[in-house]
């Protein structure tokens, strides 16, 4: 059986495009607050000694003990659950749900 050049590179274009479309995969992590910046709503975590630099975008919701509430009431030490995509080299984060004792 004789297979087309352009058969081919057709099936390989549609390979490429839905590799390309495919929706972003949300990732999570747990660890403590280590620092927060309200004013360019990012967010320090550290876990298992590596510190994880978080974006949160306007959409983004943020919980203390099950409560909604603003980044800027976060503190560090603060025990922390964070639900995010990859941009690139940025996390983008889409829950914060934070616990303090």
């Amino acid at each position: 059986m004789i297979q087309r050049p352009g058969n081919l590179l057709s099936v390989l274009a549609l390979l490429l495009v839905l590799g390309l479309t495919r929706p972003a995969l949300a990732e999570d992590i747990q660890g403590k607050i280590a620092g927060i910046n309200a004013e360019k709503n990012q967010l320090v975590v550290t876990e298992n000694f590596k510190n994880w630099t978080f974006q949160l975008e306007r959409d983004s919701k943020v919980y203390l003990n099950d409560r909604p509430c603003k980044l800027a009431e976060l503190q560090p030490g603060d025990e922390a659950r964070i639900a995010f995509t990859r941009q690139g080299e940025r996390l983008l984060a889409s829950v914060v749900r934070a616990a303090r004792k």
